[in-house]
């Protein structure tokens, strides 16, 4: 199928991107999306997606009877040649091309399916017959149909087997030659009407090279390609389910560049630029889109952008975590667009953990959660901590939780979040109290803005209902509970008793014991549990480690079962801790308190790695002076006590290195360099750290390779901790909307 799109297109980018590269090698990056919804009435499209319609569930035929008016074949149409469909086209069609094949199936007898192949009549045509010649009663069933057909992997039970190719193929204005799946029923008329399973997403790129591949990487744990089902009949809304768990080879898709597949000769997107003395001669060339079918569901955890060009040379670019970001069925999330940057000779690594935070902690002690201020084991390990206190389910309280965790004009992001999104505190720990009520309580923004948090970096646990609102529901009922959030993707099982004492196990493989012996005995006595929950069904969710297990030979249901359980899929996303009872408030001496302090340093071990804003080229000057609300991460502005990070690649050779730091308002902001690896101030090995607003770091030559810079806000808030809601900010507070600023290296 041939998909012609509009030149008139009205895309809704993406938040820009963050670029990121990795080693001589495309692997790993990451940024964060929007979404273009192309099924918006009267809207342009950036690509014509073949969208399908099923008007109805399937009704009893007659199959010894042939309709009247009916060709040799089926005939099919796509959803936007169908009526009574909120698909629309500006200046742009879909049309069936010669070689498109579809499989069919007859609905009561799923073993044998044919394959059907365009008549040569209709190429080119937006209603298409499928010759069905020796198999002309097949008119008459009730039938299932399956474009394109390469992608049929036959029937289990009433599922449809579909198989999702690993590599696409680049096509000039659309998405590749049978990529995009699509199903359809026949109810007896001898008529197609196809719907699609997947949604796209748009890349757009400059360049002056030779594009060779594009490749899309998931942060996540989910599958980009291989097998999946539908269930049939698909009725209206069809919903492709890959298959779990995804192997590392499924979270990459390619999508291949090339004028003749079987010669794999490269099409030169963009034709070079001619230059003279490094000033540019000629036009620049045109931007040009790469789109990617994608199973829905997906990329919410962030994902990266690998571009490599007929001559090797790549850019990667890092689109962060964010749930509006995920993949909808016939939707288009387009990036805005990048301009091709050679990062062959940056090395930018992804083994170091982000150590720039305002604080440590936050404790969530909001609605429907106990009104603790502290736990004794922030204290005994010397963590900066903070509390947001608003227990008592109120219009004033709710009022005050909106605030300061879905944000308000004085702080957009909230107190959670810095401007760019990235993580304010290194860790979140939620009480315990009434998981429904604490979670509905978040409302859509909050419960957004926690995932947000974990997946671009921050830590999070949480006790009983602290444990429960992390994960996606309860066993009891088997479905996912629409106030929780998540972070942890399994169920949790509820121990349906008010209170129970019970002793804790812990298992010779549990990091928790590299912090502690627990007494030589791999036990911790007495840890009180109040209808919190327990975990038998932890294996379900690849990646969780158990921390501890239940002893309590007196309530069989509970025993031998997790009690503590952790969950760090990737090492964007910060570690997520789910402790079913209550160790948080033990005094020091007892072995509560130890478990508690292991829980603590285990999980504030892994928060989310450091990540690179963008690489600098030799005179660049970076405008860093973007919102929140403008969804540009890679050029917002910085948080209090917030890091950017930048690298450059210093060519042999090169003297007279200059880097100009340049602070647009009143804010402190320190400049350190380091080779190697990310400036953070323990590790720079140059600095500027006074209160003028522009700061230089000068050399007369730096050793070759990749140089790191860090550019550190030092200003922050002051707050009253004694308010009755625990945070009261005053101060500087503009801070917490960003400090803008310019960074630049200059050398000769």
């Amino acid at each position: 199928m041939s998909h012609y799109v509009s030149p008139d297109v009205e895309v809704q980018n993406l938040e820009p991107v963050v670029p990121l590269a990795a080693s001589g090698s495309s692997e790993g990056f990451g940024s964060k999306p929007g979404t273009y919804d192309i099924l918006k009435p009267g809207g342009g499209f950036g690509f014509c997606l073949v969208a399908l319609l099923v008007t109805g569930l399937l009704t009893a035929c007659n199959p010894e009877k042939t309709p009247s008016g009916l060709g040799s074949g089926f005939t099919a149409t796509a959803e936007a040649h169908q009526p009574q469909t909120r698909t629309s086209l500006s200046g742009g069609d879909v049309l069936w091309r010669a070689g498109d094949t579809i499989a069919v199936y007859k609905a009561d007898s799923l073993e044998d399916g044919i394959r059907s192949g365009l008549n040569p009549f209709s190429d080119g045509q937006a209603e298409g017959e499928f010759e069905m010649t020796g198999h002309e009663e097949w008119l008459a069933y009730s039938c299932y149909a399956l474009y394109p057909a390469s992608m049929d992997g036959g029937f289990t039970g009433s599922k449809w087997n579909i198989n999702l190719p690993a590599v696409q193929e680049w096509c000039p204005g659309s998405f590749g030659p049978a990529a995009s799946p699509a199903v359809a029923c026949n109810n007896c008329s001898g008529k197609l009407a196809f719907k699609n399973l997947c949604g796209l997403l748009s890349v757009s790129v400059t360049a002056a090279e030779a594009i060779a591949e594009v490749r899309l990487t998931t942060l996540g744990e989910e599958a980009l390609w291989g097998p999946g089902s539908v269930e049939m009949p698909c009725g209206t809304t069809p919903a492709l389910v890959m298959a779990a768990p995804a192997d590392e080879a499924q979270k990459t898709l390619t999508l291949k560049v090339v004028e003749n597949p079987e010669a794999g000769e490269n099409i030169t997107v963009g034709a070079p630029i001619p230059t003279a003395g490094g000033v540019i001669s000629g036009s620049t060339p045109t931007p040009r889109q790469f789109y990617f079918v994608v199973p829905v569901g997906t990329l919410a955890q962030g994902f990266l952008v690998t571009v490599i060009t007929a001559e090797h040379k790549f850019m990667q670019q890092h689109a962060v975590a964010k749930e509006s970001n995920q993949i909808e069925r016939s939707v288009c999330t387009g990036m805005p667009d990048l301009a091709f940057e050679d990062q062959s000779e940056v090395e930018i690594r992804t083994d170091v953990p982000n150590k720039a935070y305002y604080k440590d902690l936050l404790m969530d002690s909001g609605i429907g959660l106990s009104e603790y201020r502290t736990m004794p084991c922030t204290r005994r390990l010397n963590l900066s901590t903070e509390t947001l206190v608003a227990a008592t389910n109120n219009a004033t309280n709710q009022s005050v939780q909106n605030r300061y965790l879905i944000g308000d004009a004085t702080d957009e992001n909230g107190i959670l979040l810095y401007p760019d999104g990235e993580p304010r505190y290194k860790s979140v720990y939620v009480n315990g109290g009434v998981a429904t009520t604490h979670g509905r309580s978040l409302m859509a923004g909050g419960r957004d803005h926690f995932r947000t948090y974990v997946n671009n970096g921050g830590c999070y646990m949480g006790s009983c209902a602290g444990s429960f609102v992390a994960t996606i529901g309860v066993i009891d009922t088997y479905i996912a509970h629409n106030g929780y959030m998540g972070l942890w993707p399994g169920l949790a099982d509820n121990t349906s008793t008010p209170v129970i004492i019970t002793d804790y196990i812990i298992p010779e493989d549990s990091p928790l014991l590299r912090y502690d012996s627990f007494g030589g005995d791999f036990r911790v006595d007495s840890i009180k549990h109040h209808n919190g929950p327990y975990f038998e069904h932890y294996y379900r969710v690849p990646g969780t480690e158990v921390l501890a297990r239940n002893d309590c030979k007196v309530y069989d249901k509970f025993q031998g079962h997790p009690s503590i359980i952790s969950y760090h899929p990737s090492p964007w996303r910060g570690r997520v801790t789910l402790l079913g009872g209550h160790p948080e408030q033990y005094e020091d001496g007892l072995e509560g308190a130890h478990l508690m302090d292991a829980v603590v340093r285990y999980t504030l071990g892994d928060p989310g790695i450091a990540k690179v804003k963008a690489v600098l080229r030799n005179g660049e000057k970076r405008q860093m002076t973007r919102s929140t609300s403008d969804e540009d991460p890679a050029h917002t502005k910085i948080g209090d006590r917030q890091c950017h990070h930048f690298v450059f690649a210093q060519p042999e050779g090169a003297k007279n290195i200059r880097i100009r730091l340049e602070s647009l308002e009143d804010f402190n902001l320190s400049l350190r360099l380091a080779k190697g690896t990310f400036a953070f101030a323990e590790d720079a090995t140059s600095r500027v750290e006074n209160t003028d607003r522009v700061k230089e770091l000068s050399f007369s030559t730096l050793e070759k390779g990749t140089w790191y810079i860090g550019v550190q806000c030092e200003d922050t808030v002051s707050n009253n901790s004694s308010h009755t809601n625990g945070i009261s900010y005053s101060g500087k507070t503009a801070v917490l909307n960003g400090a803008p600023y310019t960074i630049q290296v200059i050398w000769e």
